[in-house]
């Protein structure tokens, strides 16, 4: 497995005091980094958004961690997944040095393995996250033992899930819900009659979730 992670940017389309915050972008199985990069035209223009491949070449495609099993009941492969969630702690960290980005701002979206990548940086190294959007995914039950409540003190995180997904049920979503209401965070949980997508009604929350951050002054 490659520790490059290969990226494309949109800078920001509008500026801000200081330093841009940045929002790195996750994909999920079977994509590459130029499907959510699609989004970046009705997100926040103060952004600087960075979209990743992912580091596994699957040959269709490139994903997070090697998948088993069958849609609605699929088995995440725990050793590839654990690899990716240290290789991306490391290039999270120093992304907001290399882009010229706020390191007290970055936030996370992401789908599907994408989302699930995303909910593991924010809980396991919240100092590097101002914030998250994890779409259409599951618990990382590896991750749980791992989570220090105390460090997640106001962590706003927005969770997505479509009702109809038979991919990820929805009873994993829910599952998601049900654990980040047991700790410190600022949960935000929304379903949608959708499959495994993302709703275009998803798309004004998303927006108004991240402008209600970014508008708040700096410290």
């Amino acid at each position: 497995m490659a520790t490059n992670i290969r990226t494309i940017e949109m800078p920001p389309r509008e500026t801000s005091d200081g330093l841009p915050p940045l929002l790195l972008l996750l994909h999920g199985y079977g994509s590459n980094e130029y499907d959510l990069i699609g989004l970046a035209d009705y997100l926040d223009p103060r952004f600087h958004i960075v979209s990743a491949r992912a580091i596994l070449d699957i040959g269709f495609g490139y994903a997070w961690y090697h998948l088993y099993g069958v849609p609605g009941n699929l088995i995440s492969d725990d050793a590839s997944r654990a690899q990716s969630l240290d290789i991306l702690t490391k290039f999270i960290a120093d992304l907001p040095g290399r882009v010229g980005a706020d390191p007290q701002r970055v936030y996370v979206l992401g789908f599907s393995q994408g989302g699930l990548m995303t909910l593991g940086l924010a809980l396991t190294v919240p100092h590097l996250v101002a914030g998250a959007v994890p779409i259409s995914c599951y618990l990382d039950e590896k991750v749980v033992p791992q989570v220090q409540p105390d460090a997640l003190a106001q962590m706003p995180l927005l969770v997505l899930h479509g009702v109809e997904d038979d991919l990820i049920p929805v009873a994993a979503g829910r599952q998601v819900r049900d654990y980040l209401q047991q700790l410190p965070v600022d949960l935000t949980y929304q379903e949608y009659p959708i499959g495994h997508g993302i709703h275009p009604d998803a798309l004004p929350l998303i927006q108004r979730w991240f402008a209600e951050r970014l508008n708040v002054p700096r410290a």
